[in-house]
């Protein structure tokens, strides 16, 4: 019977090991990435706007106490002139929402994305600090999928800012089928025939092409086209020492720009052009380089927010 005992003992241990290493590898190792041509900076003039602050709306996280702590929610941006907000996070009917897909796709999306389900619906996380979920003017998505787009469904229908590439994605049978895409998150989109976010030839930073949301320099959007076509960053600039850049998921984490590290494993597959995702990391290491002071901030990775807002969850930074 004891030898019986420790033969199972062995097995469990071995079996835990196994994982372990998968989970290793599947997650966290990942390997450096070329570096990028160098590309010429074109440095902002930021003004102080009196009235601007961003605030970090969390709506679930994972791994919290861990430096690799996922996270998933929202960026306000509040502005004299309205209020934008940046990402939603899962919907409150996830579970619902996946529920007429293959068996192998539920268990993927409840796998990675549905790791990330809110617990409090997103307008209710908005009351929290103090925001009107009516009187947002705006919501800008780093793109399309449902992680990122879901907690629209839980808002009053706003204007939703999305580029002709990124609503031609979303619209694709193919990419809906594949359940990174939800055909009722699409509802809340702009018809493809009417793109809301369109770049100037503008250069930004290290970016040819940008659109300024408020014209006056607080909110600057550039294309971050790889992981799907029409993903974008946005940078928020509360004074000019005081700036984000939301990179949605350009990046893992903050060591996917630190050390230049693509995807992981388990999300390589996440990345609609490969090639193009891989230059984009490239090119935010590149700009991490040249401008350290500014916040790159991953939208899953938690411990990028934590250093921007000092405060956690539910805080706001002024530029004052």
């Amino acid at each position: 019977m004891l030898r019986v005992l420790k033969r199972i003992a062995l097995l469990l241990f071995a079996l835990v090991v196994v994982m372990a290493a998968a989970f290793y590898v599947l997650y966290f190792r990942r390997t450096p990435l070329p570096a990028v041509a160098p590309h010429a900076r074109a440095v902002p003039v930021i003004s102080r706007i009196p009235g601007i602050s961003a605030c970090w709306v969390e709506t679930a996280k994972t791994f919290s106490t861990f430096s690799f702590g996922s996270t998933a929610g929202s960026v306000v941006v509040r502005h004299p002139a309205g209020d934008l907000l940046i990402d939603t996070g899962n919907s409150s009917h996830f579970d619902q929402e996946i529920s007429a897909y293959p068996f192998a796709t539920r268990l993927k999306l409840k796998s990675l994305a549905g790791q990330l389900k809110p617990r409090v619906p997103l307008p209710d996380l908005l009351r929290g600090i103090g925001e009107d979920p009516a009187k947002l003017r705006w919501a800008i998505l780093s793109h399309a999928h449902l992680d990122h787009a879901g907690g629209l469904m839980d808002l009053p229908h706003l204007p939703v800012l999305l580029t002709r590439e990124e609503l031609q994605f979303a619209a694709d049978p193919k990419v809906q089928a594949k359940g990174y895409v939800i055909a009722a998150h699409t509802q809340e989109f702009p018809p493809v025939s009417s793109p809301t976010l369109r770049f100037e030839p503008a250069p930004y930073e290290t970016f040819d092409e940008s659109a300024d949301l408020y014209r006056d320099g607080s909110v600057v959007v550039v294309p971050l086209r790889g992981h799907t076509p029409g993903s974008v960053g946005i940078f928020v600039n509360l004074s000019p020492t005081r700036r984000l850049f939301y990179v949605g998921d350009a990046v893992d984490d903050e060591s996917g720009f630190q050390e230049r590290f693509g995807k992981s494993l388990i999300l390589q597959d996440s990345d609609d052009d490969t090639a193009l995702a891989n230059q984009v990391v490239g090119r935010l290491s590149q700009l991490h380089e040249k401008a350290p002071e500014l916040a790159i901030i991953p939208a899953h990775g938690r411990s990028a927010y934590k250093k921007f807002f000092l405060g956690g969850p539910l805080t706001c930074v002024s530029g004052q």
